[in-house]
């Protein structure tokens, strides 16, 4: 009986003792303080605008952001396969020029108010063709469609201008499209010959900067073109993507901006040498990896810290206009705020008690004690921030 209630007494104490202690709970938020938009590696587009402020030339501009490179010509002529539409299960496209026709596999449209449509289907893409909304052609099923314009190095006649429209239209005047299944989706890609149809689409700074930093944004462009170009990716049916995952091309939209779209065109232009080259950036011979951002924390970063990789043209160095609010006044300085359950996410963990920033990465303990880390990069491509370059607040 003595030992019954000695292992009761014992109990209750433990009990005791349980409820006595704080009870902990996850973190329902994180805040985040912050400089800088991108991953902040190689060339600072708001660093290079202020350079060319200044007078600087594109060459130098790019020198200075990527250690050790030279800019020479390079060959640029061929095509490029660009995605324009990911993981789509519709999409539509119409002739919007007042000239010109449109070819859908052998179907002939050639006149503005008749447009395609694309659905995915389990048997393949099907196409309804509606004039002023009234169906006037049903194509067969496939998991294959072209789709070419006059007036393009493939399709010959009076110049044509589409509209295609994957959740946003977009108007394309150079060109052939191409639809494939992939999975349960489709995905649409653009083939445009990279030293001028597909510069002219590129649309990563404000065509009215100053012309020394369009021409060094074009040369990163191109470079980093022809680091992708011939690798072929089966997911997207491309060797871009046409968004920022890779570059942001916009189709006819570049050139299409009024007075600043000329501008564009005159910085792609300048900095082609010939028919068969174009100025791009070079270490040891070979086109390099031509990483660009918006803005940095007020220095850029390496490749080793953002992406793992140490890559010796790719390195930091001063970008104090990044962090200047009168230059960079949307990003010079930023505060966000995560829930816990989006930043759990990010590391796989279930929760997250505690965050810690050391040695370019950030380290998550979860309540049961697990611990993951991360780099700085890899936490804002997974969650959203601005950039990199931030502290917990």
């Amino acid at each position: 009986m003595r030992m019954y209630k000695s292992a009761l007494a014992l109990i209750f104490a433990s009990i005791l003792c349980l409820l006595s202690a704080p009870f902990v709970n996850a973190a329902e938020s994180f805040t985040f303080n912050g400089n800088g938009f991108g991953h902040g590696v190689g060339l600072s587009q708001i660093g290079g605008k202020a350079l060319a402020v200044e007078g600087k030339s594109a060459e130098e501009i790019l020198k200075y952001y990527y250690t050790g490179v030279t800019v020479e010509p390079v060959s640029d002529w061929y095509d490029v396969r660009v995605n324009i539409g990911n993981k789509l299960t519709n999409a539509t496209i119409q002739l919007v020029s007042n000239s010109g026709f449109l070819k859908i596999n052998d179907y002939i449209i050639n006149e503005k108010l008749v447009v395609a449509q694309f659905r995915y289907t389990p048997t393949g893409i099907t196409t309804t063709i509606r004039k002023s909304k009234i169906v006037i052609a049903t194509l067969p099923a496939t998991n294959a469609i072209s789709i070419k314009w006059s007036g393009t190095r493939f399709l010959e006649g009076e110049i044509a201008v589409v509209a295609f429209n994957a959740g946003k239209t977009v108007r394309y005047q150079y060109g052939q499209m191409n639809l494939l299944v992939v999975g349960k989706t489709f995905e649409a890609t653009n083939t445009v010959r990279l030293k001028d149809e597909y510069l002219y689409g590129i649309s990563e700074v404000p065509s009215s900067w100053p012309k020394e930093m369009l021409r060094a944004q074009v040369m990163a462009a191109r470079t980093y073109a022809i680091s992708k170009a011939g690798i072929y990716r089966t997911s997207c049916d491309c060797d871009l993507f046409g968004n920022t995952k890779d570059q942001l091309f916009v189709g006819l939209g570049k050139l299409n901006e009024g007075k600043f779209g000329a501008l564009w065109k005159d910085a792609v232009d300048s900095t082609s040498i010939d028919e068969e080259s174009g100025l791009a950036i070079t270490y040891m011979g070979n086109p390099i990896s031509a990483f660009y951002s918006s803005s940095s924390g007020g220095f850029t970063e390496s490749s080793l810290n953002a992406f793992g990789t140490e890559i010796p043209y790719l390195q930091p160095v001063a970008d104090p206009v990044s962090i200047d609010p009168l230059r960079n006044p949307n990003y010079a300085s930023w505060t966000r705020t995560l829930s816990g359950l989006v930043v759990a996410r990010a590391f796989g963990l279930l929760d997250v008690q505690e965050l810690v920033i050391k040695d370019k990465r950030i380290e998550a303990t979860s309540l049961n004690g697990t611990k993951a880390s991360l780099r700085l990069e890899t936490f804002r491509s997974r969650t959203g921030l601005p950039s990199p370059f931030f502290n917990l607040n």
